[in-house]
């Protein structure tokens, strides 16, 4: 549960804060910052992201084997689709926003943006899953 509300705070706070300054440049013309600053920005959020999600994914799926109760089993099936999505429905983007000129910054920056919601919804979804296990436990 507490690797779920990890996975889901860290989601979180790229939503409400590095998503909403991606969209604020796009919206004042300032694509020269998150040209600059996305290949820099995506290394450190992958590092972080790849080991909270493994973490999240295995003490759900370890949980589960211990309870038997299936919204562990639920939530760590969701934390774990995080991943293919990120590398399935993101990855052209985050290509892109890694080597893009400056035209295309603007509308890739804005499809990643609300695409990435998704993944703090799944994530949260987890969470209550996980939350509830715990207290019927």
């Amino acid at each position: 549960t507490a690797c779920a509300g990890v996975t889901t705070g860290c989601l979180t706070f790229v939503s409400g804060v590095d998503v909403r300054s991606f969209l604020n440049h796009v919206e004042n013309d300032k694509i020269d910052l998150i040209k600059n600053h996305f290949p820099v920005w995506w290394p450190y959020g992958r590092d972080l992201m790849v080991p909270t999600l493994i973490s999240g994914t295995l003490s759900n799926l370890l949980a589960f084997r211990l309870t038997k109760h299936a919204n562990f089993a639920i939530s760590a099936t969701l934390i774990g689709l995080i991943a293919p999505y990120t590398a399935i429905v993101l990855g052209e983007d985050i290509e892109a926003l890694r080597k893009s000129n400056l035209k295309e910054v603007a509308k890739t920056a804005r499809r990643f943006c609300n695409l990435h919601h998704v993944r703090l919804v799944v994530a949260g979804a987890a969470f209550g899953f996980s939350l509830v296990a715990l207290a019927e436990l």
